[in-house]
């Protein structure tokens, strides 16, 4: 699906990725979970590479603005812009076919002591099952592809699945990118549902903390997304992902541009 770089002389880091036609929007537009999964790592690789450092990192804030909705092949562009023996601090410029369409940001830090494991057969082995879809809303390509579970409540949204190690690192836990991906989708649709039918969603705002790892585990995972406002432009939206335990495992809040369907 893509491809990284690094070059240690100008200190910047490049990816792309290209969804296939079953991961993206029923429009054909690129998820925006995607663009956080390879952001998100982009950033962290400008991190790790210019901070040097040795133990693992995890991000624990993320931020993205976008124009756009985002087609084709999506490239980043990042540099480090701050870093200790702790924290380190990145901006990313994201384009694709059509050229620039948005920025990026992260927060990554250190954790020396988590064990990592170098055989991935060694990770959970958890079936990827399929949820219901309690929506009058049709699935996108990328649902079904997720396998997810949608049920609409008032005034939000609650995204249910199960991934596998494959959407995992070598520690057992989701990548952020995935995490991103599941809140992104209950946003959609809840954002959906609270606004005029005449109207396309594009999401051109998107703030993620991350509270503690998503651990690939046998039971489902929730995606819960809240309405706060809705106007004739935008709607902004709250959620979390929710561990089996009810821990939150990250906190985001999203803003969605409203334009008159085509």
């Amino acid at each position: 699906m893509g491809g990284s770089t690094w070059a240690q002389g100008t200190g910047l880091a490049t990816a792309t990725i290209r969804c296939s036609p079953n991961q993206a929007e029923s429009d054909g537009s690129i998820p925006f979970g995607y663009l956080s999964a390879i952001a998100d790592n982009n950033n962290a690789m400008a991190n790790i590479n210019t901070a040097r450092w040795t133990d693992n990192s995890i991000l624990i804030e993320v931020s993205y603005q976008v124009t756009r909705a985002a087609r084709g092949t999506v490239e980043v562009r990042s540099h480090n812009s701050a870093h200790n023996d702790t924290f380190g601090v990145a901006q990313g410029l994201m384009l694709d076919d059509d050229g620039p369409f948005g920025q990026s940001q992260c927060t990554s830090v250190t954790v020396p002591a988590r064990p990592f494991v170098a055989d991935r057969g060694e990770l959970p082995q958890v079936d990827h099952i399929a949820f219901p879809w309690e929506a009058d809303a049709d699935p996108a390509p990328v649902d079904l592809y997720l396998k997810g579970g949608l049920r609409l409540v008032e005034g939000g949204a609650i995204y249910t699945s199960q991934l596998d190690s494959g959407w995992s690192s070598n520690y057992g836990s989701l990548h952020g990118g995935a995490i991103g991906l599941l809140i992104t989708r209950a946003m959609l649709y809840a954002a959906i549902a609270a606004s005029p039918p005449n109207v396309e969603q594009v999401p051109v705002s998107f703030n993620i903390n991350y509270v503690r790892p998503a651990m690939v585990i046998p039971e489902p995972m929730e995606a819960r997304a809240r309405v706060i406002a809705v106007t004739t432009r935008f709607c902004t939206l709250e959620g979390e992902l929710l561990l089996p335990s009810g821990k939150p495992a990250a906190r985001c809040r999203v803003i969605h541009q409203l334009l008159p369907r085509a």
